[in-house]
């Protein structure tokens, strides 16, 4: 056997002993040592793109007395709304939106949702957006309106001075359907828009389509649209066919029905004058349209299966108050009432700064039924306080 020199022993104890004194640092570190070392770098490069971040929001509380003929109200509402805005820019060409929802009405509902978030690219010639979002193709929204329920897909614009081509593709519905016992099949409803236009120095001239090929909300609506200054004021005007789909889950089936609604505003000094007249007949009801977010929130004077004209007055006053007033006559003779009916909407607001205002309301007007054909009167009073930040 050999032996082991004086030499030898005395390099393998120096070893083990700097391998002991290793171990030893590392079992006694502070085991959080690493941990902040990566919170540190994280703030670091969130600091270094801290200029491509934008934040901001509305906040608001709401409380409101209804009348309807849906519920029976013996208590009045009490609601607030959030909404967080995050915009960031990744590069020259690309953003990222985010909008983040909290809609609370005490004692009821409680939730938290993101209302949009999706990808937007920008080029001189091209506008895409990929992802959830809110878009409206159509002007007046009649039949392309997804200010309300947000596009799930993409949407493609681009254009010049001398025309405009815009279209987007939506998930509206995703539906999985039992075949057998192994196998699930699953469909969706898919509604695809598309929409052209003509600008010209004293008009712009547009023509929208959009379809659901199949499923409960299949539809096929196409839409004519003209703008145009008239009397120093400017005018809105569109005219739209609408077919539901075969296997539509509107219970009133038929070959088409038209609505039509034309707006006309024009600003006096420190007040703006509207004129509206609309025609919707019976059976309009198109998928995304304005007209299925037009009451309460918003007090429209118009509804479905109706047609009628009205007006508005929104004026400045002294102390940082407006308010505005629209009022109409809305007739539908195959209602429960046969002559003309009154419509009101009012506000009142009084402004402490840009970003914060109080504002007072009443509304007393018209929401159709889930078959968008029988229209039920309904009155609301209401006070809210907003502000963004």
């Amino acid at each position: 056997m050999q032996r082991l020199t004086t030499n030898q022993l005395s390099f393998r104890c120096f070893f083990f002993l700097c391998l002991g004194l290793t171990l030893f640092s590392a079992l006694w570190a502070d085991p959080a040592h690493g941990a902040a070392d990566n919170i540190t770098k994280r703030l670091a490069n969130l600091e270094s793109r801290w200029g491509h971040l934008q934040l901001a929001g509305e906040f608001s509380l709401l409380a409101d007395y209804k009348q309807r003929a849906f519920e029976e109200y013996h208590t009045p509402d009490f609601k607030n709304y959030l909404n967080l805005y995050l915009d960031a820019q990744i590069d020259r060409n690309f953003y990222f939106y985010l909008l983040l929802s909290h809609y609370d009405n005490y004692g009821y509902l409680n939730q938290l949702y993101v209302r949009e978030a999706a990808v937007r690219y920008r080029s001189p010639q091209l506008l895409v957006d990929l992802g959830k979002f809110h878009f409206t193709l159509d002007p007046l929204g009649l039949i392309a309106d997804h200010s309300a329920s947000p596009v799930q897909g993409f949407a493609i614009q681009t254009g010049n001075t001398a025309y405009y081509l815009g279209g987007f593709y939506s998930r509206l519905f995703l539906n999985p359907a039992s075949i057998d016992e192994e196998k699930i099949g699953v469909t969706s409803d898919d509604q695809f828009g598309l929409r052209i236009a003509v600008p010209k120095p004293g008009y712009m001239l547009g023509m929208t389509l959009v379809t659901t090929p199949e499923g409960d909300l299949s539809e096929t609506a196409i839409g004519l649209d003209f703008i145009t200054n008239v009397a120093d004021g400017a005018l809105q005007t569109e005219v739209a066919w609408y077919k539901p789909g075969a296997d539509s889950f509107q219970s009133y089936k038929h070959d088409g029905a038209i609505g039509g609604l034309a707006v006309w505003n024009k600003n006096i000094a420190a007040t703006t004058y509207t004129v509206n007249a609309w025609y919707f007949e019976k059976g309009f009801a198109p998928v995304a349209s304005a007209l299925n977010d037009s009451f309460l929130e918003k007090g429209e004077i118009y509804a479905n299966n109706s047609y009628g004209i009205g007006g508005g007055v929104q004026q400045k006053l002294a102390n940082n108050w407006d308010t505005t007033v629209k009022a109409g006559l809305l007739f539908s003779p195959d209602q429960t009432f046969s002559g003309p009916q009154f419509t009101f909407s009012g506000r009142l607001r009084k402004a402490f700064s840009l970003a914060t205002n109080l504002e007072f309301g009443f509304d007393s007007g018209f929401e159709a039924d889930v078959n968008k054909i029988d229209l039920h009167r309904y009155h609301r009073v209401f006070v809210g306080f907003n502000t963004i930040f």
